[in-house]
C-alpha cells in the first residue's frame, strides 16, 4: 500500500505519538493542523483501524497504535539508513554520528581521536556520550548511540566486542603520604588507608573491587566519588588513595602532585573495547571512526 509516500505518514504518526498532540505535531514538523489530521486519518483508513484515542486533552494510542508505533520507528530507522547507505555511495564520509564512551576513555583519549576524526572527515558530525561502562552499555542496547568505547567488559548477545588498546592501573597516594613510597608498599598498608572510588557500574570501580577481593583487603574506610577528577583531587589533597589509569593521572605525575605506589600485583592490565550492534547496518561514518579508534 501507500508507496513511497507512506513514510510520511508514519513521520507524522510517530510525532502524534509521541508528543500526544495534534497542534504540538504541527508546529514541530511545520504544518498545519488539519493536515496532520488528514495524514493520521489516512493512515487509519489505510489500516482499517483506529490508532489513536482522542479526548480534549491529549491524544494516547490505543492496542493497534502501540503496534504501528513499534514497526513505524523500525521502518523509519530503515528508511534513513538506506537513505544514508546511498549517500554513502557517492560521497565522502558524513554525517551524525553518536559516540559513548566511558569516562576514562571519554576525558583521556577520545578528545585526541575526534582531532584526528576532524582533520581527516569534517563533514562526519560526532555526537558524543560520556557516562560509566554500564550507562554506555545500556545507551547501546537503546540505540541511542552507534558506537560505544569501553573499558573493561560489556558482554551482551547483541553486541560484537573488539579490543582496541589496552591499559596500565595504579594504586596512587598523594605526595605527603606517611605511606613509604619509595619501597613496596604492604597489603596490609593499603587497608590502613581510605580508598576514593568511583560509582557502581564504572570500569574502573570493577577493577578496584576485584583487587581488593583478590588481595582480601577491607579498607578501614572507602569513599565514593562519581567522577576521576574529584578522585584525583581528593588523593592529591592526602584524603586517601585510589586505583586510576596511568591515562588519567600523567599531568598530576609531572606536577609532582601525585605518586604511584609500588604494590605487589600492580600495575593492573585491563583492555579498551569497541563495542556494536550486530547486525547493524553501518555508515561509512562508523566505519573511518573505528579506523582511527584502532589506530590510536
Amino acid at each position: 500500500p501507500g508507496g513511497i509516500g507512506m513514510d510520511q505518514h508514519l513521520v507524522v504518526f510517530r510525532e502524534v505519538a509521541e508528543r500526544k498532540s495534534f497542534s504540538r505535531t504541527a508546529e514541530a514538523l511545520h504544518m498545519s493542523q488539519p493536515a496532520v489530521s488528514q495524514y493520521i486519518a489516512s493512515l487509519e483508513k489505510e489500516l482499517g483501524v483506529r490508532l489513536l484515542e482522542r479526548s480534549n486533552k491529549f491524544v494516547e494510542m490505543n492496542k493497534a497504535g502501540e503496534i504501528v508505533y513499534k514497526y513505524a520507528q523500525e521502518i523509519l530507522r530503515n528508511y534513513e539508513q538506506m537513505q544514508i547507505l546511498v549517500s554513502d555511495l557517492k560521497n565522502d564520509p558524513s554525517g551524525e554520528l553518536k559516540i559513548g564512551a566511558s569516562y576514562t576513555i571519554g576525558e583521556y583519549l577520545l578528545p585526541k581521536i575526534l582531532a584526528r576524526l576532524q582533520e581527516r572527515y569534517p563533514q562526519i558530525v560526532p555526537e558524543i556520550t560520556i557516562g560509566n561502562t554500564d550507562e554506555i552499555g545500556t545507551k547501546l542496547l537503546h540505540h541511542e548511540i552507534d558506537i560505544g568505547l569501553i573499558e573493561g567488559n560489556y558482554s551482551h548477545h547483541q553486541f560484537s566486542e573488539e579490543q582496541f588498546a589496552s591499559d596500565q592501573m595504579y594504586i596512587i597516594a598523594g605526595k605527603g603520604t606517611s605511606l613509604q613510597i619509595d619501597g613496596q608498599v604492604s597489603i596490609e598498608d593499603l587497608e590502613k588507608e581510605t580508598w576514593i572510588i568511583r560509582e557502581e557500574g564504572s570500569g574502573t570501580r570493577k577493577v578496584v573491587e576485584d583487587f581488593l577481593d583478590m588481595h582480601h583487603i577491607k579498607p578501614k574506610r572507602m569513599l565514593t566519588f562519581g567522577s576521576t577528577q574529584t578522585i584525583k583531587e581528593g588523593v592529591e589533597s592526602g584524603l586517601g588513595i585510589s586505583l586510576l589509569s596511568s591515562l588519567t593521572f600523567a599531568k598530576e605525575i609531572e606536577l609532582g602532585r601525585i605518586q604511584k605506589l609500588s604494590v605487589d600485583g600492580t600495575p593492573i592490565q585491563r583492555k579498551f573495547s569497541i563495542i556494536k550492534n550486530y547486525h547493524e547496518f553501518h555508515p561509512k561514518a562508523l566505519d573511518v571512526f573505528e579506523k582511527l579508534v584502532k589506530q590510536i
